[in-house]
């Protein structure tokens, strides 16, 4: 589901002065976190964070073995398997794709199941659009091809639709709201433009479709048109299929429409699985999908609607890539469109796999996990991902057959239905929650592993050592270095660019893993149940997202011709499981969590700082107008949560020192050990608030969670942020409190795993 990601910095946009927070950063730098980290060591070696000397040797020896094994012609042959045909879930072409993928899990020596979740799906019936005024004609809702790709011709694809899209007609005069942010709304009202009983017709990206709908919706529009500007993901970016990897002007782009950033999941079934006998919620009463009908269509059939819009020009920013100038509209463009889904409870089937681990901590688990429906064929999302998993699993299955145990369990996950709204994995993880709670160790994810050759990583802090060690370990395919120097390099590049726009005063450069928000499915496993999370994938120039055209022809072609970055993930997915299933002392470590809490919190003063700064009075209505922020900019007052962080940071920096000692002399006894690792890997369930955010209780980790607004992209310190945003000093007053509280909880869970290290 996911699309590329931007770069670390959750407000790379804000132009501010560095607000110079002192939290310690002497105490609070992680490994490797000065301006220039220490070069990586040579290609194929790695400090194996977390092992003994003496279990070194034999992990050295077991990490060949499953790193000899991925092929790209293996993974090529999987991926065609994958995506010979269209696989939406609830579909029997689904369910033979789940059938398929446990059949090769188990080939390749895993225990398998098929676990069944019975969940609230739409499928369209029929679905049509036209512009009616000024000229009447119609507007394409399925695709054209190439006779180079007899992919795109397939009639078994779905036309344009939205999951969990609303049924309905709508027919008005069309306004265009840009993004369709509550930025772009406010501005729209700003410009005394209305939407309400109107179509509105925005572009994707800046924030999760289904959120560009809610705020549609919340105005009173009709309907809304969401379409694929050339100048996101066309011919602006680059040459367009079938020539290049671009989107063409009659690709489209399907996706949910579920209001994402509220909780994920089937709908009918909030905080519980969609289990037999599960008490569901009527769907007239579910308030996290629209009422209001949506539908995408390609650049092509948008560009008829936008030459007809007259009104105010638009400001320079929301001028997209068509060959004209834009017009916000209302009018002379009238549109109709008219959706009749087709929902239903379906089926889908989640594939689930172990490896069992051995010893005294085999009831731990390490999983692995990857969606496995497709909008259409899906040979980029999420295939790409699928079959890079099953790779991996051949490999570890034949490290354990060549005589490797894990101490701890890995568990693959094949998940279903995770483009309507992550719900294979939501489900399965709130039906499982009291074991995982107990005994998941790290969430491992993949969507689509690879459209290009530049490694991207997400995830919890706490990993961030444990990804440094490992890919230091690995050769970059084509650049004759290591992941790790690619990676760094890439990295190093993004931060110096944002910091022209951000300036950071004398902070130092050091890596970071990108913060996690939703999209994909580790929301369940770190923003529900605190399990620490990672997502990685190698990316590239990537126009075909869900689209008829994102399948094996532009795979080959585009992507990853010979298959080489489906090789490193594999190797990178499976060497990162060998060492959390595997590791003497678990590699995790708190210092960069430390640090990373620091620079997060600076850039949340900058925001705070950048609100104050573009207040216009004029902006405060009265209380509970349509798009009145709530009052003045707040009060950022941030020492408390600052004085928290060093003290975090101090704890964590003594414990991280302890782990090393302890994995480089004598271990404790086999039960000690098992608790020290028990301790660490549970210091993440200590970020968590079973109250929950406020106004969205499913999501209850307080530092990590999806931009209320955004969706896809994470909001760090999540209810503080919305408070600058919304003016909110009450919920500033009891987030940080909040906040504060679950980070001294933090340093005491560090502080008692450090007294059980002898």
């Amino acid at each position: 589901m996911k699309p590329a990601r931007t770069v670390f910095a959750a407000a790379t946009s804000i132009a501010a002065p560095a607000v110079g927070i002192a939290v310690g950063l002497a105490v609070l730098a992680p490994r490797s976190s000065s301006a220039d980290p220490p070069p990586a060591a040579a290609a194929g070696s790695s400090a194996l964070l977390g092992f003994s000397p003496a279990s070194r040797a034999a992990e050295l020896a077991a990490e060949q073995v499953m790193l000899s094994v991925p092929a790209p012609v293996e993974i090529r042959k999987k991926l065609r398997a994958l995506t010979e045909e269209p696989h939406v879930a609830g579909t029997e072409n689904e369910r033979q794709a789940a059938e398929y993928v446990k059949a090769e899990l188990a080939k390749a020596g895993f225990r398998t199941e098929l676990a069944r979740y019975d969940v609230l799906l739409n499928h369209p019936k029929r679905v049509s659009a036209r512009l009616i005024e000024p000229e009447a004609q119609p507007l394409a809702t399925t695709e054209s091809g190439s006779l180079r790709d007899k992919d795109a011709f397939s009639s078994d694809v779905f036309p344009a639709f939205h999951g969990y899209g609303a049924s309905g007609k709508a027919v008005g005069q069309v306004v265009y709201a840009n993004y369709g942010t509550r930025e772009d709304f406010e501005r729209l009202d700003g410009m005394g433009v209305s939407v309400k009983r109107r179509i509105v017709l925005v572009r994707y990206g800046a924030c999760f479709r289904g959120l560009k709908v809610r705020e549609a919706e919340a105005r009173g529009a009709a309907g809304v048109f969401i379409y694929s500007d050339p100048a996101d993901d066309g011919y602006m970016k680059g040459d367009i299929y079938p020539d290049g990897p671009m989107r063409p002007e009659s690709a489209i782009q399907r996706g949910s429409v579920q209001f994402l950033s509220l909780g994920p999941g089937d709908p009918t079934t909030p905080f519980v699985p969609s289990t037999k006998g599960a008490k569901r919620t009527p769907r007239d009463k579910l308030t996290t999908i629209p009422r209001i009908p949506s539908l995408p269509l390609s650049y092509g059939e948008a560009a008829k609607i936008l030459r007809a819009l007259a009104g105010a020009r638009v400001p320079d920013e929301w001028q997209g890539g068509l060959p004209f100038a834009y017009h916000v509209g209302p009018g002379p463009a009238k549109a109709e469109m008219t959706v009749d889904m087709d929902y239903a409870i379906r089926p889908i089937w989640n594939a689930i796999a172990t490896l069992p681990g051995a010893g005294p901590e085999a009831s731990r688990q390490v999983i692995l996990g990857n969606h496995r429906d497709a909008w259409t064929y899906g040979a980029v999302d999420p295939n790409s991902g699928t079959a890079t998993m099953l790779e991996a699993a051949r490999a570890l299955g034949q490290a354990a057959a060549a005589g490797w145990k894990p101490r701890r369990t890995i568990v693959l996950a094949s998940w279903d239905a995770e483009e309507y709204g992550l719900v294979g994995s939501t489900e399965w993880g709130e039906h499982h929650a009291r074991a995982l709670t107990k005994d998941a160790v790290a969430y491992l994810n993949l969507d689509s592993a690879v459209t290009g050759g530049d490694l991207e990583m997400g995830g919890t802090p706490s990993l961030r050592d444990l990804v440094v060690d490992v890919t230091r370990a690995l050769p970059e395919p084509r650049k004759g270095r290591t992941l790790y120097d690619a990676w760094l390099k890439k990295e190093r590049g993004q931060w110096a660019k944002a910091s022209m726009d951000l300036p950071r005063g004398d902070a130092p450069f050091y890596l970071h893993l990108e913060p996690l928000g939703s999209g994909s499915d580790y929301t369940v496993f770190l923003d529900h149940l605190g399990i620490a999370s990672l997502d990685f994938g190698f990316k590239g120039r990537y126009g075909v997202y869900h689209s008829v055209l994102d399948n094996l022809f532009w795979m080959e072609k585009f992507g990853d011709p010979e298959f080489i970055y489906h090789q490193a993930a594999a190797r990178l997915y499976g060497l990162l499981a060998m060492r959390l299933a595997s590791a003497d002392v678990l590699p995790m470590r708190f210092g960069p969590y430390a640090a990373a809490l620091s620079d997060m919190l600076d850039d949340l003063a900058r925001e705070g700082a950048k609100v104050r700064r573009g207040f216009d009075p004029a902006d405060v209505a009265a209380p509970g107008a349509p798009g009145a922020r709530k009052g003045p900019p707040i009060a950022t007052d941030v020492t408390v949560i600052a004085a928290t962080i060093t003290e975090l940071g101090a704890a964590a920096a003594d414990l991280d020192a302890a782990l090393d000692r302890v994995t480089a002399g004598g271990l404790p006894a086999a039960g000690d050990l098992a608790k020290l690792n028990e301790a660490v890997y549970t210091v993440e369930r200590a970020f968590l608030d079973d109250k929950g955010l406020a106004g969205r209780p499913w999501f209850r980790h307080l530092v990590f969670a999806p931009g209320l607004t955004t969706g896809y992209s994470a909001w760090v310190f999540p209810e503080l942020r919305q408070a600058v945003l919304d003016r909110d000093a009450a919920l500033w007053q009891s987030g940080s409190q909040r906040i504060a509280a679950r980070l001294r909880a933090v340093t005491d869970r560090l502080k008692a795993a450090r007294k059980l290290v002898p």
